[in-house]
C-alpha cells in the first residue's frame, strides 16, 4: 500500500498542485533572465525548428496520455479499485508530471531560441491541460 495515511496523501497532493501552479512562472522568469536582450543559447539557429517540432510531437503524445488517464472511466476505476487513496494519488501525480513536462519543453525551446514566447505558450498549455480531468 503506497499511502496508508490519507492525510499524508492529501498533503503531498496539495504540494504537487502548488508546484504545478508555480513552476511555469519560474520557468518564464528563468528564461527571461537568461535570454532577455540576447540571442538564444543554440550555437546553430537551424536546430531550433527541429527541436520545436519534436517537442510539439512529444507534447501531443503527453496530452493524449493525460486525457486518457484523467477522463477514461475504466482506467480510473481500475486505479482506485484496490487502493482508493493510492490510486487517486497516482492519477493526480501522473497528470501533474505530464503538465510539468510540457512547461519544461517550453523552457528548453526558449533557452535555445532566445524568444520568450515559447516558454509562455508551453506554460499556458501546461496550465490549461492540468485542468483536463476537472468537472
Amino acid at each position: 500500500m503506497m499511502f496508508p495515511d490519507k492525510n499524508r496523501m492529501v498533503r503531498q497532493a496539495n504540494i504537487l498542485l502548488v508546484m504545478l501552479g508555480i513552476t511555469p512562472a519560474v520557468y518564464i522568469v528563468i528564461a527571461t533572465i537568461v535570454v532577455f536582450g540576447r540571442p538564444g543559447l543554440a550555437r546553430n539557429p537551424e536546430i531550433i525548428l527541429p527541436v520545436l517540432l519534436g517537442l510539439i510531437a512529444v507534447s501531443v503524445v503527453n496530452i493524449g496520455v493525460l486525457a486518457f488517464t484523467q477522463t477514461n472511466q475504466r482506467f480510473l476505476e481500475k486505479m482506485v479499485k484496490t487502493n482508493p487513496v493510492g490510486g487517486t494519488y497516482l492519477v493526480l501525480s501522473t497528470g501533474a508530471i505530464l503538465s510539468e513536462a510540457l512547461a519544461l519543453y517550453g523552457l528548453v525551446v526558449t533557452l535555445l531560441s532566445g524568444s520568450i514566447i515559447y516558454a509562455v505558450g508551453f506554460s499556458l498549455a501546461s496550465l490549461g491541460k492540468s485542468h483536463l480531468g476537472e468537472r
